[in-house]
């Protein structure tokens, strides 16, 4: 606990954090602040098995979150199009997307269901 007046000098964070790690901003301009959709993966991947996963997403409901149920799918599946098939599906199914001008939310639910085939394909 920090007294009245300190200041936290630095923060660490341990490296590497994670062996595959991508951060995909789906917008309609590159330098657009706002994103469509926002994805962040942090996975392990080990003899072609994942065993670790994180995956945040952002622009598909009220507040950022984790792909938890993509995440318990995506830990010890195959990193191939067909191992990761399952997991995009709950992707796809998460959160609350909404219509605005940015995007549909069918528009952001493709979007979520993309990403792991595509990170898988090295796209």
């Amino acid at each position: 606990m920090r007294e009245p007046g300190e200041l936290i000098a630095r923060v660490r964070v341990p490296l590497p954090l994670a062996g595959t790690t991508a951060f995909h901003k789906i917008a309609k301009r590159r330098f657009d602040d706002i994103s469509s959709v926002a994805l962040a993966f942090a996975l392990e991947v080990s003899d072609g098995v994942v065993t670790r996963a994180a995956i945040g997403l952002g622009g598909v409901a009220a507040t950022p979150l984790r792909a938890t149920a993509a995440e318990d799918l995506l830990t010890g599946a195959a990193w191939t199009a067909a191992g990761v098939a399952p997991a995009a599906e709950a992707l796809a199914a998460t959160g609350t997307p909404i219509d605005d001008h940015r995007a549909s939310a069918a528009y952001r639910r493709a979007m979520l269901g993309q990403a792991l085939p595509r990170l898988v394909a090295g796209r």
